[in-house]
């Protein structure tokens, strides 16, 4: 017999969606992998339209479209309207979606469509998870955080907190290479906020701290684990934590290794 679960459908992605407790009007940050579903009628641009309809025209989506700048060889090149997504097929479904606005940080750009869309899209910034980023302005609008078949390793807003702390694992790198803006092109200094070499971070830990204090409603959609969290109470969870222990969000391998590292000779340990 077939496996039903293969053959999931725009109507059934919404009425997921919408048990797991998104709704009308919500701002959404969505990680996501397609193939996690089963098979898709209408591919990536089914889910994005089940999301639109679900969050409705007061709504909001919002996708990272991040590049290669800060990952790939010295002098990468950014192009706001062309570089596609390597964050995977639905979310370069919503960078290309009619309408969609995206912001023009190199490295770390998210893309946007609906209510708060231009707002979110055209905050500017030096560090992609400062301040001033549009990842940092998703606490402020109560945005939600939409996992589709995907862990709690991709949520990239929980690197927000560790900057805020400036985690003593990570140091501020610059990189070079070339922003294009409506095809004018120019050249940039960006700085990154890396984690030494070696180190892993584990947001898994904190999923589960997550879902332990009620923050997280989880459902099935196909083959898809789907889960749905606030972003404000996530962040100050994770805020108390690093401020209690700042290698919290180390995997414990890269933790011993670090401090190690710290006790070392040159430490004066």
């Amino acid at each position: 017999m077939p496996d039903m679960e293969l053959n999931v459908t725009q109507t059934d992605i919404a009425r997921g969606l919408r048990q797991v407790g998104l709704a009308a009007g919500d701002v959404v940050m969505v990680h996501s992998s397609l193939s996690r579903f089963g098979r898709v009628a209408g591919g990536a641009g089914a889910v994005v339209r089940a999301l639109l309809e679900v969050l409705g025209p007061a709504g909001t989506l919002v996708a990272p479209t991040f590049s290669t700048f800060f990952v790939g060889p010295p002098g990468q090149v950014f192009d706001r309207e062309r570089t596609p997504s390597r964050m995977g097929a639905i979310s370069e479904a919503v960078r290309t979606w009619p309408g969609a606005r995206r912001s023009s940080h190199p490295g770390h750009p998210v893309s946007a469509i609906g209510a708060r869309a231009a707002e979110i899209a055209g905050l500017q910034c030096d560090v992609g998870w400062g301040p001033d980023s549009p990842l940092a302005a998703l606490e402020r609008l109560d945005a939600r955080l939409l996992l589709l078949g995907v862990g709690y390793n991709t949520v990239t807003i929980f690197h927000v907190p560790e900057y805020e702390a400036r985690v003593p694992y990570r140091r501020v790198q610059h990189f070079t290479g070339t922003v294009i803006i409506d095809g004018r092109p120019g050249p940039v200094r960006m700085p990154m906020f890396r984690r030494l070499p070696d180190l892993k971070y584990d947001f898994e830990q904190l999923g589960r701290e997550l879902e332990g204090a009620g923050l997280v409603r989880e459902t099935t959609i196909g083959r898809s684990h789907v889960r749905l969290f606030d972003v404000p109470p996530a962040l100050a969870l994770e805020r108390d934590r690093i401020a209690a222990d700042p290698l919290y969000l180390l995997d414990a391998e890269s933790r011993q290794r670090f401090e190690r590292a710290q006790d070392g000779p040159e430490n004066g340990g």
